[in-house]
Parts: structure tokens; C-alpha cells; sequence
């Protein structure tokens, strides 16, 4: 039985393939439009499934869409009328793209795809639920899912045994955790749904000291439910995410361009530890509901790695899974998986400890495209690439590592990475500028998972966490090893790596571990500012022309500028 997912017109649109609830292969249309979380219909991202698993939409038995439209646009109605006349101008600019496309999926999945079989339309935080709790190795969790906006629920809390997900509670628009950091994320000068993160590596150079301020524009109870004080915000009524009054207690926003001060470092410290304090609470409200030690995660909110490595000090859970992509993305994998366990006899499901669901490209077309290009090249064997890679990264060079099937999901994970020594604190400040980006912002390092306790205070000694979603402190006396991967705050946001996962990838660090005495190398996503990660070896080769990039290896090939 196939059956594929699909998530769209929000962000980050994706498009799964699953066969007898295995997945086959995963792709973010973002990868083939080149749209940095392109939130269009992944037409790209559905034929790339067919081409790989080499079947056609005739063989497609359900198609599963990550949320139910026709509600989505009740809630988008509802709240045009509760909050008119101020709302007016922002309804009429969204209403024709509703009318065009988002309302018509069946329209789109039926004509446009020619799908004539069974679709199903799954609530988008059961979708959520479904995408950390199928693929996690736990027969029974406690799930949270928390993010923007689904339908109209913005947290859900769940309960998950076998194969069946039961809700226990929830959180409605507009009383949203994602939108209040959102919120701060677009009044500090950066995008909504994109650079969120950046914001959580801002506020490590900050101190908490706007909190008061925070703890006037939302309630919270001691449950974690909240409330937002909606005077303070105008993202139901116009196309700003805060009010006036919300400058009247904050300031003057950040402009794009600006300098960071104190003040927006400090906002940004102010805004994290809020998000934290609900954050925990409700993970241990959740707990005492379910009594149960393992934890699945997911939705927009999951994403933070920095909150997620203090979930096993400041809460009773003992294992945690959050599945990759955590947010939108994903989202289509749990619609496809929720779909397959309504109509399946099947209670068995596959535990997913690797994103490696993309595309892979072979040999012949690569040595082609770098005689195209006029580049210097070797090829080679994988243990003389090994030898070479972890020799260039032993000597402080910085490198382009293209390798295997691309990874689903906004991070890199040593298939379509940039590489570099980790050791001297100016590596930082290289690589930021090869990727022309903020030199605030932090790298994560790729660790080997045997001794990712000499390194980070882990909650376990062989500590898994090989999707990059947990941010933990870097141990004193290691600090000084991996300089160039030590946040301000003394943290880093890590990557396991054991054999099974990457056999390659793994056996690289192994080598530079060797040459080096440090089982970690810094790992960042191969691509610059503004573009998503490289999915082709043609990509791949343009940001190497590009860049100070001092060597390429892109599969079976080295090549380099010296």
C-alpha cells in the first residue's frame, strides 16, 4: 500500500511516500524551487517521489493532506469578523489566494495530479502528533505538539499507545506560543517562519531583564496554559504581528539593517526564557496526565533545540523523540502515517533514526559536470576521500561534503554539509563568512556518539540525538577543544553520529578523531544566505565556485583551488 503526504500553503511545503507505513523517500519542494521555505503546492517535491520510488499516481492508494482546509478557513472567517473593520484590508489580499488554491485541494490533487483514488484531509496537530510518535521507538509517550497555527489549535496535548493518538487537551487561536515568539522574532528585525532561530542565538548574549515587561502581554497558569493579552498584537487584523501598544512597552522595532544593540539582546534573552517557563510547565503538566517517561514533540515550537536540552533536568521525562523537521514539513510524513494506521491491521511501526529520504546522484553525471566547470579534480576511493577529508580538516581548511541521499528537513547532517575543524574560535567567524551570514550566530558540531559525553553534559553517556534538535552545555573542560562550536552562553547544538546512522559521515569524524584527538567536527548546512540547502551537485558546484570553500567532495570526487 502506498500512500502519499503532502503539506502545503503555509511554509515549508513537502510532499512523502510511504509503503506499508515504511517511509521510502521525503522531499521539501523548497529543494527543487529554490524558494527558501517555499510554501507552494510541491508539485516538484511529488514528482521526485514517484521518479524515486519509480511508480506513477495510478499506484498512489491515498493521497493524505496535512490539515482540513475548509476548517482552516472558518477560523480565518471567524476571526475576519470578530476583529472588523480593522481587519478589512488584510481579508480582501489574503482572500483571492483562498479562493484560488487553498480552499481547492481536492481541485488541485484531482486534475492537476490526475489522482482519482482515496483522499483524506488529516486535523494539522494530529498530523503533528502523528509525525513525532509513529517514528519514535517508544510503544507508549506522552506527545506535545505546539506551533503557530493549525486549524485553530495552536497546542495540543496527546497521549500515544500502539498505534492510536488520543487527545487529552488544548490551546486555541490566537493564544499561540509560536505567534508570541514570532511576534518578537519580526519586532527584532528578522522574518516571521524563517529566522526564528537566529533569535535564540541573539538572546545568548543577552540577560532576561524585559521579563516583567513580557509577563504583562500574556497569563499564564500553572498548568502552562496562557492567554495572550491581544492589545498587544495585530497579527489577526493587520500585516504587522504587534500594536502600537506593543511598541508603547518595547520600544521601536529593529529594522532590518540595524545594529543589535543591548536592548534587543536582552529582548530576545527575555522572550526565550518565557517561551522556557510555558514551555516546562506544560511538558509537566502533560506528565502528570500521563505518568509516562517517554516524550514525542513536534510542531514549529520543537524546533527549539535551546529549550529542548532542558527538558531532562527541569522535567520527569527520560526519553525524548523529536522527529527532525519537527514543523510543517513533517507534518506530511505524520498525515501519510496517520492514514495508513486508520485502514491497517498492521500494529508494527518503523522506528526513523535518520533523515536520509532524498535524492542521490551517481558517478559519471558528476565527473561530466566538473570537466564542465573546468575544475581541478581526483577521483577516489571512499577510504582515500576519508584520509583526504579529515587530513584538510585536521589542517584548518574549510570543505563542501556532498554525499549519499539529501537530507529531508532544515538541517544538514553530514550529506549536503559545510565542514570545518572546530577547534580555534576564528573558524567561526570563516565559515560565517563563507555563508555570508550574522557572526552572532552559532554553528552545532557533528559528534561522534560514543563520546559525546567527554564533550557536552549529556543526559545519558551514549546520548542519541542524531536529528540536531537538542542544544546542550559544553563540558568546562572541552570548551577549549571545540571553541570554534561554544555559543556565548557555553552551549552547542549537537549531532550524534554512530555507524548505522552514516556509515561514511561516521567513519570521516572517526578518521579526524584520530588525527586530531576531537570527536566532533563543526557542521553547518551547505548553502549561503537566503537559499535553501544544495540538492543537486550542480548547486553544489555553483557555491563552490562561489565561496572561499578551499575543497569540494562530492561523492567518488575531490576537488580543490590550491
Amino acid at each position: 500500500m502506498y500512500i502519499m503526504g503532502i503539506s502545503a500553503f503555509y511554509h515549508d511545503s513537502s510532499a512523502v511516500l510511504i509503503q506499508d507505513g515504511n517511509l521510502i523517500c521525503a522531499f521539501e519542494e523548497e529543494r527543487f524551487t529554490r524558494r527558501k521555505h517555499d510554501n507552494s503546492f510541491p508539485f516538484s517535491a511529488i514528482q521526485h517521489c514517484l521518479q524515486y520510488a519509480r511508480v506513477d499516481m495510478n499506484d498512489i492508494d491515498t493521497v493524505s493532506y496535512y490539515e482540513k482546509p475548509l476548517l482552516k478557513f472558518e477560523r480565518i472567517l471567524e476571526t475576519f469578523v470578530q476583529t472588523y473593520p480593522y481587519s478589512l484590508k488584510t481579508f480582501l489580499k489574503a482572500m483571492p489566494e483562498w479562493l484560488g488554491e487553498k480552499i481547492k485541494i481536492e481541485h488541485i490533487i484531482r486534475k492537476k495530479l490526475k489522482f482519482k483514488k482515496n483522499i483524506t484531509y488529516i486535523p494539522h496537530h494530529l498530523s503533528h502528533a502523528a509525525s513525532s510518535f509513529y517514528p519514535s521507538p517508544f510503544k507508549n509517550a506522552a506527545i506535545l505538539t505546539i506551533d503557530g497555527v493549525g486549524e485553530y489549535q495552536t497546542t495540543g496535548l496527546w497521549r500515544g499507545d500502539g498505534t492510536e493518538i488520543a487527545p487529552i487537551s488544548s490551546i486555541n487561536f490566537p493564544h499561540s506560543l509560536g505567534l508570541l515568539y514570532s511576534t518578537f522574532t519580526a519586532f527584532l528585525g528578522f522574518q516571521v517562519n524563517n529566522d526564528e532561530y537566529k533569535m535564540m542565538g541573539l538572546g545568548a548574549y543577552g540577560k532576561p531583564s524585559y521579563l516583567q515587561k513580557v509577563n504583562k502581554i500574556i497569563t499564564v497558569k500553572k498548568d502552562g496554559s496562557f492567554q495572550l493579552n491581544m492589545k498587544y498584537f495585530g497579527f489577526r487584523e493587520s500585516f504587522q504581528m504587534w500594536s502600537q501598544e506593543f511598541e508603547d512597552l518595547f520600544g521601536k522595532p529593529r529594522k532590518n539593517n540595524d545594529r543589535f544593540t543591548q536592548r534587543h539582546k536582552d529582548i530576545a534573552a527575555s522572550i526565550q526564557a518565557k517561551t522556557e517557563e510555558i514551555y516546562f510547565l506544560i511538558l509537566n503538566h502533560l506528565y502528570n496526565n500521563t505518568l509516562c517517561e517517554n516524550l514525542c514533540i513536534s510542531g514549529g515550537v520543537a524546533l527549539n533545540s535551546l529549550a529542548n536540552g532542558k527538558i531532562y533536568e527541569r522535567t520527569p521525562f527520560k526519553h525524548v523523540y523529536i522527529f527532525g523537521p519537527a514543523g510543517d514539513s513533517a507534518a506530511a510524513l505524520g498525515a501519510a502515517l496517520y492514514a495508513y494506521f486508520r485502514v491497517s491491521t498492521s500494529k508494527s511501526r518503523e522506528k526513523i533514526s535518520h533523515l536520509y529520504f532524498g535524492n542521490s546522484y551517481n558517478n559519471s553525471n558528476i565527473e561530466i559536470l566538473l570537466k564542465k566547470n573546468k575544475l581541478n579534480y581526483e577521483k577516489c576511493n571512499d577510504t582515500e576521500m576519508i584520509q583526504k577529508a579529515a587530513q584538510a580538516l585536521a589542517d584548518g581548511k574549510i570543505i563542501g561534503w556532498f554525499q549519499g541521499r539529501m537530507e529531508f528537513g532544515p538541517r544538514a547532517l553530514g550529506n549536503r554539509s559545510i565542514l570545518a575543524n572546530p577547534q580555534k574560535k576564528s573558524m567561526k567567524e570563516k565559515v560565517n563568512v563563507i555563508k555570508i551570514r550574522e557572526q552572532f550566530r552559532p554553528f552545532a558540531g557533528s559528534v561522534l556518539q560514543d563520546n559525546v559525553h567527554e564533550l557536552f553534559k549529556v543526559p545519558e553517556k551514549n546520548h542519541e540525538s542524531p536529528f540536531m534538535n537538542f542544544v546542550f552545555e559544553v563540558q568546562p573542560g572541552a570548551r577549549s577543544k571545540i571553541a570554534a562550536i561554544v555559543h556565548a552562553d557555553n552551549t552547542c547544538r549537537i549531532q550524534t553520529i554512530s555507524k548505522t546512522q552514516n556509515p561514511l559521515y561516521y567513519r570521516l569524524i572517526k578518521r579526524f578523531y584520530e588525527l586530531t584527538g576531537i570527536p566532533c567536527i563543526l557542521n553547518t548546512s551547505f548553502n549561503l544566505k537566503s537559499e535553501p540547502i544544495v540538492e543537486s551537485p550542480e548547486q553544489a558546484v555553483e557555491d563552490f565556485n562561489k565561496t572561499s570553500l578551499d575543497e569540494l567532495y562530492i561523492y567518488h570526487y575531490y576537488s580543490s583551488k590550491d
